[in-house]
């Protein structure tokens, strides 16, 4: 039986070579679609699961604290978190801590006498027992020791071939800081460690034992000096609402001493002021894709958003296909009535045929998924770009792909084929002979509502597409408040013996206005803490900050709106500062020329206010702008950031220019810096490569548009094929009585301009339900505009009508004589 099936597939391919292809095309293009967004989910579902004991290893998260009205919660903590958590839960099993300390320039000399140096931005510090925690694979080395002592460190086999080649690392000794900078240290190699997979949250090319830190231990009390991420193992079968109760009263019992340092009032005050200060559990599984925001330290989270509009986009195209599936089998159906009802008057069973009409839906599929697979194999590098993955197609070891093909295959069979086997096998077989059969209004209302949910789908995901990227320009365009552009980066300035003659000598490189010594810059500016302010002893408010030499300002383009800037002519500044207008209005000061002069206290230091700037995004604009200073680089009153950059404003000039400047640079670089790398970004990058995660989700919902309005289209040109077949004789009484072909096309485009229009009233509203929940998401966004549902109503008509506009010209040119010569 099944051999005559496939022969009655193969013959019906032949005879119905359009609705064949259009059918395979669609089924193909959704199976391709549905495979890519599964394997993409896939991996996105799969994070930190490979780590043994996952389900009970969570991270202490606590309140934002740097930021007011934040109710983001905060993966960085203090010392003191931990050191309370030993205290006061008994239910853990396992502690430890995961220090950033930053980016290092580590450096070894081989025997050949080379040294080989190289800037490692992949560098955590971690407790003793970090591999009796997370499940990565130690290759040499013991677990259990390679952090007990200070100045060690651990590699990854990509990271040590590329400075050992071969050899064994073990024991080797590697320079770690500034090759001429006063932090140099030598570290001995104790461990080798796998590559970390792509689908872990903490990643690393290098791990340094945490006693190489003695800052560390040195604030075991501090719950402000946020430079770590905990996590905790909690013992089996612990009742893990019944720690999240007992998490509630540790911040009481041990912010004490902090809260006297560093806001110089008691937990109490602090609370009755208004803030929180908790702490939180979350699970490791869903730091990947946590449930709420969460301001991570070692690495960006995924956007559940994305997953959930990927998997919903992925079902609808499938949906349109099927309903693809159905409306060309019904559009077919006038052309293979006779057929049927031969097989019916024969002896063939209503249920036989409905067979028949599954196994052929069945055999489409099967064929298009062994297409789908072939396109799937030949996109996947494509795709990757797309989203920065390393995705595979592994049918061998991927079972749940292998089992979600085969329930893929088994649905859409039985939902593309269920409404034709119904259907097509229910009429009479004796009046279908006599041509007598009248099909015009059956099903008509099903059929109508297909199309109008397949278009609803398209012009949703259109206008999402759409929203995203007017989204995506507006922040790419947004005045942050300073100059962007042609601002030029070059890191490690600390590796340097004088920064400062370096600067100026870098105003002698070709093409560079200006110049500033600095620790940060946009939007990696990271440094914070509490200050008091003159006026109010009880007041402490947390204050972002940088440092900078007298050129910050006028290098950035950073608008001084009262007082002055630094200025080299007064050696005093060295211990004077800058703030921004949001501090001004967070202390409570007036906004003018009266709050120069003020101060503001740091520990027993004192810093006097010399000039206050307009606000500027120094964050992503995903954040809002928040207090924010500006000290001065060579000031020794507040504990100094280790590393130092020097930003170039560059003359808008040609690539040729640019790439002289670069090279000038490059070379001064050499005279002063020796081994030490040269590395340098630009400030646009940087800011464009914070929302590089939503560029890449607005580019997959191009193509997911794109996809859902093609199949679309198909769908509508199967009813219009459908509609005519139906009308034939209706066209040809109507053209006999003097219609002309624009009356013809006006009758035909009627019924689907309808369907479109009501798919539109649906469409319009829920996409701007979806869109203004992802907006939801930025500190600055857009109003979205009404020429994208207006256009997204027309482009979506227009399509359609170009779509079917062949089959209705030649309906309505037909001639008239050939249609009614029976009757």
């Amino acid at each position: 039986m099944s051999g005559n099936f496939i022969l009655l597939f193969i013959r019906n391919l032949k005879r119905q070579r359009l609705f064949s292809t259009i059918n395979l095309l669609g089924l193909t293009v959704s199976m391709v679609s549905t495979v890519l967004i599964y394997l993409y989910v896939q991996h996105e579902l799969s994070h930190d699961r490979f780590h043994h004991d996952v389900e009970r290893i969570y991270r202490v998260n606590q309140t934002f604290i740097w930021g007011e009205n934040n109710k983001d919660q905060f993966a960085s903590t203090g010392p003191g978190v931990a050191y309370a958590l030993k205290q006061e839960l008994p239910e853990i099993e396992l502690i430890t801590s995961i220090h950033t300390p930053g980016n290092f320039i580590m450096s070894y000399s081989n025997p050949a006498g080379e040294v080989l140096a190289f800037e490692e931005d992949r560098v955590l510090a971690a407790d003793s027992n970090f591999f009796s925690m997370f499940n990565f694979s130690l290759l040499t080395g013991d677990a259990s020791t390679v952090f007990d002592q200070a100045n060690t460190m651990v590699m990854t086999a990509s990271c040590a071939k590329k400075y050992f080649g071969e050899a064994d690392p073990i024991g080797k000794l590697v320079r770690v800081g500034g090759i001429n900078g006063e932090e140099q240290k030598t570290y001995e190699i104790t461990g080798v460690v796998a590559d970390t997979p792509d689908n872990s949250y903490i990643e690393f090319d290098v791990i340094l034992s945490m006693k190489s830190f003695p800052a560390v231990e040195r604030f075991y009390w501090s719950w402000v000096w946020t430079q770590l991420e905990t996590y905790v193992r909690l013992e089996p079968q612990v009742d893990v609402e019944n720690v999240k109760k007992k998490l509630l009263d540790i911040p009481r019992k041990h912010l004490g001493q902090t809260m006297s340092i560093a806001f110089n009032m008691t937990y109490d005050e602090y609370i009755k002021s208004g803030k929180k200060w908790e702490l939180f559990l979350q699970p490791m599984t869903s730091i990947h894709l946590p449930e709420q925001t969460v301001i991570n330290r070692l690495n960006d989270s995924g956007n559940r958003t994305v997953i959930y509009t990927f998997t919903g986009a992925a079902i609808f195209i499938v949906l349109l296909s099927c309903v693809n599936f159905m409306n060309l089998s019904t559009a077919q159906f006038t052309r293979r009535v006779k057929e049927a009802s031969i097989r019916k008057i024969l002896g063939l069973g209503k249920g036989h045929l409905s067979l028949q009409y599954f196994a052929e839906a069945f055999i489409f599929c099967i064929v298009a998924l062994v297409i789908a697979l072939a396109l799937t194999q030949l996109l996947l590098p494509l795709f990757n770009i797309i989203t920065d993955k390393r995705l595979e197609l592994d049918l061998l070891n991927n079972l749940s792909l292998v089992s979600g093909m085969v329930g893929l295959v088994v649905l859409m069979t039985l939902i593309s084929g269920s409404y034709p086997a119904l259907f097509l096998s229910s009429f009479n077989p004796v009046v279908a002979m006599k041509g007598k059969l009248k099909v015009g209004r059956e099903g008509k209302f099903f059929r109508n509502s297909l199309v109008i949910f397949q278009f609803s789908v398209s012009i949703i995901l259109i206008i999402c597409t759409a929203i995203v990227f007017q989204q995506l320009n507006f922040v790419a365009d947004k005045n942050l408040g300073f100059n962007r552009e042609n601002v030029l980066v070059i890191e490690h300035i600390e590796a340097l013996s004088d920064a400062e003659s370096f600067t100026q000598a870098s105003m002698n490189i070709s093409g560079v206005a200006d110049a500033t010594w600095c620790n940060s810059v946009p939007p990696g500016i990271w440094g914070g803490d509490t200050f008091g302010v003159e006026g109010n002893s009880e007041l402490r408010i947390p204050i972002n900050f940088t440092a900078a030499d007298e050129h910050y300002l006028t290098t950035l383009g950073i608008k001084l709106k009262f007082g002055r800037n630094f200025s080299k002519d007064v050696p005093a500044d060295v211990n004077r500062i800058i703030l921004n207008e949001s501090a001004i209005k967070k202390i409570g000061w007036p906004l003018n020329e009266s709050v120069i002069g003020k101060r503001i206290y740091y520990g027993n230091e004192t810093f006097e206010i010399v000039g206050i700037v307009a606000d500027y995004n120094y964050w992503s604009l995903a954040n809002p702008i928040e207090p924010m200073a500006i000290f001065h680089i060579k000031t020794k009153q507040i504990y100094p950031e280790k590393r130092q950059r020097l930003a170039l404003r560059i003359n808008a000039q040609d690539a040729k220019a640019w790439e002289q400047s670069i090279a000038e640079m490059q070379s001064l670089w050499k005279t002063r810096a020796g081994d030490t790398p040269f590395q340098y970004f630009f400030i646009d990058q940087a800011f464009a490569e914070t929302f590089r995660s939503q560029q890449q989700f607005g580019k997959v919902l191009i193509v997911m548009a794109s996809l859902a309005i093609l199949i679309a289209s198909l769908g509508l040109l199967g009813m219009i094929i459908y509609a005519l077949e139906q009308r034939t004789k209706e066209i040809g009484i109507r053209k006999v009585s003097g219609a002309s072909v624009f009356d013809i096309l006006s009758l035909i485009s009627r019924s689907y301009t309808t369907l479109i229009s009501i798919a539109f009233v649906f469409g319009a509203p829920i996409s701007y339900f979806l869109m203004d929940k992802w907006l939801e998401s930025f500190a600055y966004k857009i109003q979205p505009s009404a020429w994208i549902f207006a256009g997204a109503g027309v482009g979506t008509f227009a399509v359609a009508t170009i779509i079917t506009s062949y089959h209705a010209i030649k309906a309505a040119r037909q001639n008239p004589i050939e249609v009614l010569k029976d009757e």
